[in-house]
C-alpha cells in the first residue's frame, strides 16, 4: 500500500462502520415491525418483496431495501414512524413509485413504507370534496369519478402516484381554472415524526398545510389522506399534433405566444410542447398537446385559443379526441421497465428566441450521447411546460403555496429535460450531459435576465436544489415549519432519498 493510501484507512473505517451501524438499525427495525405487523414486512426474496420493488424506473427498482412494510391505516403507519425513529432506522416512502432517479422513493438498506393498501376513495355526500389515500394512482381516482361526472385536479398520467404528485405541486388539465394539485387539497391527515395523527387545513396547523403544498413530504410526514376539492366534468376534448423537427422555428414562436398571450384569456386551455428524437419517423419531430375542459361544438372544432397551430403546414399527424379523463390519461403514459431521468428549471415566458435557441443546445447535447451510446437506444425528450398568470393567480388562493411564485414572476415556462434508456452502463454519461445542459439553459437565460430560478420538484434531478429555488422567504418559512414539527430532526435525518431542505 503507498503511502498516501495510509490517510484513508481512518475514513474508509469510519464509512464501513457507519455503513454497520446503518444495517443494524435498519435489521433491528424490520425485527421490530415485522412483529408488530406480521402479515405485512416483506424480506429480499419472497414474492410479496418482488412486487413491492416494483417502480417506474429501473433505476428505482435496482435499490434494495432490507424490507418493505405496508400498513393498512394511519394508526399503522403512526406505528411504523415510533418504531423507526426510536431505532434510528434509515427509511423511504413509496406512494406510485413514479420518481425517475434511483432512490427517490425507495432505500438502500433501510426500510420502504409501501402506502400501496391507503387506497381508499371516497366521495362526500355533497360531492364537493373526494378523501384519497397516498396508495392510490390518479388513474385509480379517475376511474372511480369520471361515471359520476366528477373530477378533482390532478395528475395528467395514468400511473403516477397521488401522493408524490400533490407534494410536489401537481400540473394538471385543470390547472389554468384551478391551480395546480396541490392548490386544490382541503385537508391532509398526516403523520408527523412524533407519529401523532394530525390534520391541517387552511383552519387547523396551518403551517403545516402551507408547507405541505409543494415542500415535499419527506421533511414534515406521511400523509394518509388527502381531502381533495371536486367539480363537476365530463369529458375532456384533445387536439394532438405532430411535425417534423424542422418546423421548430414557426411553432415554438407560436407556443411562446399561446403562452403569454392566449391561454390566460381562456382558463379551460392547457397545453404542453414536446421535442423528441424518434429515428422510425426520420429523426426529431415536434408534439403540441392541447386540452379543453369544455368541448366545442362541434366535438371535431377547434377552441380558438388553439386554432392559429392548425393553419401551420406539414403536421404528420392531426388527431382530435373527446374522451374522460382516465381514456386520456393512458394514453400519455409511458410503461415501466426502462431506465428514467428528468432534470427542469424555469424561466420568463417573454422570448421566443430563447426557446428556439434551448432547442439548439439540446439537440447539441443528443448529438454528443447518441455517438457516445454507438447505437444503444437512447429517447430523449425536451418539453416546455407554460405557467401562464392565470395559473400563478390561482396559485394564490388559500393563504398561497410553498412553492414561492408569484403572478409578478410570470408569464413562466418550465424547460424540462427527460430521458429514456435501457443499458446502466449509460447512466453516468446521460446523468453528466442532462445536468450541464439544464446549468447551460440557465446560464443563458441569466445572461438574458430571463431566468427564474424555481425547479418543479416533480421533474427535478436528484442533485438539484429544490426548495432553495422557491425563494429565501419560502425556504426559510419551511425550514421554520419542519423544525416545529420535527424537532429532533429524525425526519430530516432518517427519511432518505427525497429532496431534503
Amino acid at each position: 500500500m503507498r503511502a498516501s493510501q495510509l490517510f484513508l484507512l481512518p475514513g474508509l473505517v469510519g464509512f464501513s462502520s457507519a455503513n454497520e451501524t446503518t444495517h443494524k438499525y435498519a435489521s433491528d427495525a424490520c425485527s421490530a415491525l415485522a412483529k408488530a405487523f406480521p402479515s405485512d414486512v416483506a424480506y429480499p426474496k419472497t414474492t410479496s418483496y418482488i412486487q413491492a420493488n416494483n417502480y417506474w424506473s429501473e433505476r428505482q427498482a435496482e435499490v434494495r431495501p432490507q424490507c418493505f412494510v405496508t400498513p393498512k391505516t394511519a394508526e399503522d403507519v403512526s406505528t411504523i414512524m415510533k418504531i423507526l425513529t426510536s431505532l434510528d432506522a434509515p427509511f423511504s416512502v413509496k406512494s406510485g413509485g413514479h420518481t425517475a432517479f434511483a432512490g427517490g422513493s425507495n432505500v438502500a438498506n433501510g426500510v420502504t413504507v409501501d402506502l400501496k393498501y391507503l387506497n381508499d376513495i371516497t366521495v362526500s355526500t355533497d360531492r364537493k370534496t373526494v378523501s384519497v389515500g397516498p396508495g392510490n394512482k390518479w388513474i385509480n381516482v379517475s376511474e372511480i369519478l369520471d361515471p359520476m361526472k366528477l373530477a378533482v385536479v390532478a395528475g395528467r398520467v395514468a400511473d403516477v402516484g397521488v401522493g408524490g404528485l400533490i407534494l410536489g405541486g401537481g400540473i394538471s388539465y385543470f390547472s389554468g381554472q384551478k391551480g395546480w394539485a396541490c392548490d386544490n387539497v382541503r385537508n391532509f391527515e398526516v403523520v408527523v415524526a412524533s407519529g401523532d395523527i394530525v390534520n391541517a387545513s387552511p383552519k387547523t396547523n396551518a403551517d403545516l398545510y402551507w408547507a405541505l403544498r409543494g415542500g415535499g413530504g419527506s421533511n414534515l410526514g406521511i400523509v394518509t389522506r388527502f381531502d381533495l376539492a371536486s367539480f363537476e366534468q365530463g369529458d375532456l376534448w384533445t387536439n394532438s399534433l405532430i411535425f417534423p423537427g424542422a418546423m421548430n422555428n414557426t411553432l415554438i414562436p407560436m407556443f411562446q405566444n399561446l403562452t403569454v398571450k392566449g391561454l390566460p384569456t381562456d382558463p379551460a386551455a392547457h397545453t404542453y410542447f414536446v421535442l423528441t428524437h424518434e429515428p422510425t419517423l426520420g429523426g426529431y419531430i415536434a408534439l403540441t398537446s392541447f386540452y379543453h375542459a369544455t368541448i366545442p361544438s362541434p366535438a371535431e372544432s377547434i377552441p380558438p385559443v388553439f386554432e392559429p397551430f392548425q393553419s401551420v403546414p406539414g403536421a404528420v399527424v392531426n388527431t382530435t379526441l373527446v374522451a374522460n379523463i382516465s381514456t386520456q390519461s393512458k394514453i400519455i403514459d409511458v410503461p415501466y421497465g426502462s431506465r428514467q431521468t428528468w432534470w427542469d428549471t424555469t424561466v420568463a415566458a417573454t422570448s421566443a428566441s430563447f426557446f428556439t435557441d434551448v432547442v439548439a443546445l439540446f439537440e447539441a447535447r443528443n448529438t454528443d450521447l447518441f455517438a457516445a451510446a454507438k447505437g444503444k437506444k437512447i429517447t430523449p425528450y425536451l418539453v416546455f411546460q407554460p405557467i401562464p398568470l392565470n395559473v400563478l393567480s390561482e396559485m394564490q388562493k388559500n393563504g398561497g403555496n410553498a412553492l414561492g411564485l408569484k403572478p409578478s414572476d410570470g408569464p413562466l415556462m418550465i424547460v424540462q429535460l427527460s430521458t429514456s434508456w435501457e443499458d446502466a452502463e449509460l447512466d453516468e454519461a446521460i446523468e453528466d450531459s442532462s445536468r450541464e445542459l439544464i446549468a447551460k439553459v440557465k446560464s443563458m437565460a441569466k445572461k438574458r435576465h430571463l431566468d427564474n430560478g424555481y425547479v418543479y420538484m416533480n421533474y427535478a434531478g436528484s442533485t438539484q436544489d429544490v426548495q432553495k429555488s422557491y425563494g429565501k422567504d419560502s425556504y426559510r418559512k419551511l425550514k421554520k415549519v419542519a423544525e416545529k414539527w420535527d424537532p429532533e430532526e429524525k425526519l430530516k435525518n432518517l427519511w432518505k432519498g427525497y429532496f431534503k431542505l
